[in-house]
């Protein structure tokens, strides 16, 4: 893509972000079909787990994706939806981290080094809306 005179040229971690986001996604869904057919083994407190899933659950997991997946292509695209849709996902996860946390043994799960992952990934997604947020502040995401 080409830039035309008056357009505005990515700054580097719009890139970094959006190729993030685009590796996770796809990381994600083969990682639900690795799990699915049953091809990662896993212990007790993970197939409790995964059986006290519901429909719902992996509902509301794929639209939380698709939100930051989209929030990344708008970024790219330089829009400020982005930072909306970024929002719903860190809101959405949270959520769902939360019931996951109090109804599923999701700790349980996914042990120490998982919480800790999950926790740098809200951090990390906290930091990317913040980032946005201050791209709108500069003019550069219209």
């Amino acid at each position: 893509m080409e830039f035309q005179k008056g357009q505005k040229k990515r700054p580097r971690w719009v890139w970094v972000i959006s190729i993030f986001y685009f590796l996770s996604a796809g990381w994600t869904l083969l990682s639900f079909y690795l799990i699915s057919a049953g091809l990662v083994p896993l212990n007790a407190a993970q197939e409790a787990y995964f059986a006290s899933l519901a429909t719902v659950d992996y509902g509301v997991t794929i639209l939380m994706g698709l939100a930051a997946f989209t929030g990344a292509v708008a970024l790219f695209f330089l829009r400020k939806v982005a930072l909306y849709l970024f929002l719903t996902s860190f809101g959405v996860n949270i959520l769902l981290t939360l019931w996951h946390v109090m109804s599923k043994g999701w700790v349980e799960a996914i042990g120490g080094a998982g919480l800790f992952g999950a926790m740098m990934g809200l951090g990390l997604m906290l930091a990317v809306c913040i980032y946005t947020w201050k791209l709108i502040q500069r003019g550069t995401l219209t």
